[in-house]
């Protein structure tokens, strides 16, 4: 498959949760751009293109949690899981508590 990537990815396995259709389910961020982000979901349940994904980020030596809001822009199945890649256009750096329906 041919390289389609604008902005330059840091690789940094990031533990996450996104809001699906059980709740809050694990996820890790794989990849991170100025633009979106890479993500393996731990989940059996189809997400579809196009999905408006909520993302609960821990971030180390911050006591806050990120919040964010993306496009799910492409998902592949492999093996037991989801991969894909999410186009965000919102992130709460977690001054307050943010739930999905308020994002």
């Amino acid at each position: 498959m041919a390289e389609r990537r604008k902005s330059a990815r840091n690789i940094l396995p990031q533990k996450a949760q996104f809001f699906g259709k059980r709740g809050w389910e694990d996820c890790l961020i794989t990849e991170v751009s100025r633009k979106g982000m890479g993500v393996t979901f731990y989940t059996s349940e189809r997400i579809i293109t196009g999905s408006i994904i909520h993302l609960k980020v821990r971030v180390p030596q911050e006591s806050s949690t990120v919040m964010v809001k993306g496009v799910l822009r492409w998902i592949e199945h492999s093996a037991e899981h989801f991969v894909g890649g999410i186009e965000w256009f919102h992130i709460d750096r977690g001054r307050k508590k943010a739930t999905p329906e308020k994002m």
